[in-house]
Order: C-alpha cells, then structure tokens, then sequence
C-alpha cells in the first residue's frame, strides 16, 4: 500500500489579505488626493491627506495608506512560497527545478512589468515637456517598477528558501544595515545633515552607482537593483519566514497565530522607535530600514488577524475579498493596463456645468477617469460623488473577478 500524499494545505486568510491589499491599491489609486477623503481641521495641515503616497516630504509624515500596499503585497508573495514548495509539484521536486521555475516565473512577471511601462510612455503628449513619453525602445526593459520588484523579490526568496533560516535573517539584517549605511552613516562632509545630503542627491544611496563604477542606462538599472530591489525583496522573505511559522505543525493554530500578531507587534514598535528615537523616518522613496519594518510588522498584523477570524475560528471566509485575492496579479495588470490605455487617456465630454465660457459647440472634455468623477459629481454631490466613483471602481474589477471565481478560472503565472 502507497501514502496518500497529504492534502493541499490553503490559506484562506492569505487570499482574503491579498483580497483587501487590493482593495486598498485601488481605494488609494482612485481617491487618494481626493479632498473628500482628507481628515479634518482637527489633524495637522500635513497629515489631513492620509492616503496618497507621502514621497519624502521632508521626513514630516513617512507614510501614507498608499505606501504600504506594495510591501504589503511582497509580504504576501513571500508567504505562499513555503505553501507552495510543500504541495503539489514543489513538494516532489529537487531543488534546481524549483528555482528554475521560479525564474521563469519571475521574468514573465517582469516582462509583464515591461510591458506596463510601454503603455505608460507610448503616447504623443500634449505637452512637450512631458517627462514620460514615447517612442518604445530597449531601454522598457531597464526600468524597475512594480511588477519587475515583485518577479526579482520572488525569485530571490525563492533561492534563499533553499538556505538555513539563519542565512534569510541574516539578508535581512545586512539590508537594514545596508540602508542605514548608504542613507544616514555616510553622510558627506560638506553636507549639514543626512537629508540635506539627500535633498541634493550627494549621499550615499544617489553616488553608489559612480564608486562602484556604474554608468550608463544599464548601470542606472544595476544601482536601482542594488538600491531598491533587494532591499524590497527583503519584504518577500520575510513573508517566507512568516509563512514558515504558519506551517510549524508543532505549535497549535492559536500559538500560530499569536505568535505572528507578537512578531508584528514587536517589528512595528521597534520601527516607530528608531524613527522618533533615531531620526530615522519611514521613507517608500528611499526604503528606509524604518519602512521596511514598519510595513513588514503591519503585514504581519493583518494577516495574523485574518488567520485567527478565517482559518481558525472559521468566524467568516472573507469570500468577498477572496473573490479579489485569488485572482490579485490578473486584477492588477487589467487595471493598471485600463488605467494607461484608457481611464487617463480617453478624452470623455464634461458635464454642462464645467463647459468653457468660449463660445464653442463643443464642451470642454477631460481624460476619462476625471469626465466620470465630474458627471457623478454633477449628478449629486461634490463629496457623493468622489465616493460613488472609488465605489464603482472597485466593483467594476471585482464583478470581472466574480466571473472568474465561478467559472474556477484563477489565471496564474
């Protein structure tokens, strides 16, 4: 008689997290500025806008919601790699196939980014000055965005997933030193201060291509890989690491589950710590030590939280988020393909209220995100009308999700 080989094991609570992850992208990606959303005159004047990408700005406010959903996302790429190598094919493959697989993975994702970045640049702009425009050429394949990071931090994790659990923490830590080192230890002579050095691109982190002798459109993609690649990576494996503890078939689903809510707790205090502490902000533009504890500890808040509500207690399956998490890359690309070839490039008529005053039969139009903001505006209220535009939104892309989680089609790369 054979054994049976052991039933797949799935995280629904890590599909409900990928579920609300993408929620929350297209939450920030649609209203993010939106003053509808803004906090009142009761928070500070520079906290009042709480959801877009807070870039540097000076080190006031590290971050926005927007700037935890891409870690967040990494985290949880990171978690599915020992679930993965435990079921199915991983489970009775060596090694090299594996990470061979997962290579070939990671360029299609990359190449999928490739291809993102072409349908951001590949348009006649209507302003000469325009930063990003066409024609495409090679260099579409030298560009880090997200889905690049998200194919290299996946291949990555997946080649350190094949080392002991010492050498993964020990990147860990050699990249939090790393970005300590490039951005506030090495601070040049004539600078007044770390950030002064920073705001005129003479630290560290803006020479290390030229010390190391990298120049070039090849050498700015190698500084970046260096910079911000492994440095985002970090979040994968530390989503592998967490998804390891979940699989520890010696503790209880309990201690499990307490377990990560400890670790995130503990990653999140220290990094408000060092940087109240250590003048050391959260920074998404720089991938601050900071940032990546800070959102590697939240991450691991939520998903402990999702786990104890869906797999544990059984409380809820969360089906309407997972209806978004099973099918995340395939949500992602749509819209962000939508979003450049159509939403902000289709030029839709405004509604009557907002025509030109210039005699002219023809009104006044706007890319077509921005038309259907003014027409549902027009149609009730200022602030009605932000909402019912982020809510139609996110709704448009998880009815297309919907069809596909009933017909069992979960498109996978």
């Amino acid at each position: 008689m054979t054994d049976t080989p052991p039933k797949p094991v799935r995280l629904l609570s890590l599909d409900a997290f990928r579920g609300l992850v993408n929620v929350v992208m297209f939450l920030v990606n649609v209203g993010g500025t939106d003053p509808a959303f803004s906090l009142g005159t009761w928070a500070p004047e520079h906290a009042r806008s709480w959801m877009p990408h807070m870039g540097w700005n000076t080190a006031r406010m590290g971050n926005g919601l927007a700037d935890y959903v891409f870690p967040w996302f990494l985290f949880i790429v990171g978690v599915a790699i020992p679930f993965s190598m435990a079921s199915g094919r991983g489970r009775s493959q060596p090694a090299w196939m594996r990470i061979a697989q997962a290579f070939k993975r990671g360029v299609i994702i990359y190449l999928l980014g490739s291809l993102m970045w072409a349908a951001t640049i590949a348009y006649m702009p209507r302003d000469p000055s325009a930063r990003w425009s066409g024609p495409i050429t090679s260099s579409i394949f030298l560009h880090w965005d997200i889905l690049p990071l998200i194919g290299f931090g996946y291949f990555f994790a997946v080649v350190l997933q094949h080392t002991p659990r010492w050498v993964r923490l020990a990147f860990v830590v050699c990249i939090l030193g790393f970005k300590l080192c490039t951005l506030k230890l090495f601070t040049p002579a004539d600078a007044a201060s770390w950030t002064d050095a920073l705001a005129a691109r003479t630290s560290l982190h803006h020479t290390l291509g030229a010390k190391l002798g990298l120049s070039g459109a090849l050498g700015n993609w190698l500084t970046t890989l260096i910079n911000q690649g492994l440095a985002f990576a970090a979040f994968v494996v530390l989503g592998a690491l967490a998804g390891e503890l979940l699989r520890d078939e010696r503790r209880t689903p309990d201690r499990r589950a307490g377990l990560l809510a400890g670790i995130g707790t503990l990653l999140t205090l220290v990094a408000i710590l060092w940087w109240l502490l250590g003048d050391f902000p959260f920074s998404k533009d720089y991938v601050t030590s900071t940032y990546i504890l800070v959102c590697a500890g939240t991450a691991a808040l939520l998903l402990a939280g999702c786990y104890w509500l869906v797999d544990i207690k059984k409380w809820s399956s969360l089906t309407p988020l997972r209806i978004y998490g099973v099918n995340a890359l395939a949500a992602y690309v749509l819209a962000e393909f939508l979003w450049k070839t159509v939403f902000m490039q289709w030029q839709v008529a405004l509604p009557p209220g907002f025509q030109s005053a210039v005699a002219s039969a023809r009104p006044q139009s706007a890319v077509a995100i921005t038309a259907i903001k003014a027409w549902l505006q027009h149609l009730t209220t200022p602030a009605l009308g932000s909402y019912l535009l982020v809510g139609s939104y996110i709704l448009f892309y998880w009815l297309i999700m919907l069809a596909l989680y009933r017909r069992q089609w979960f498109i996978k790369v």
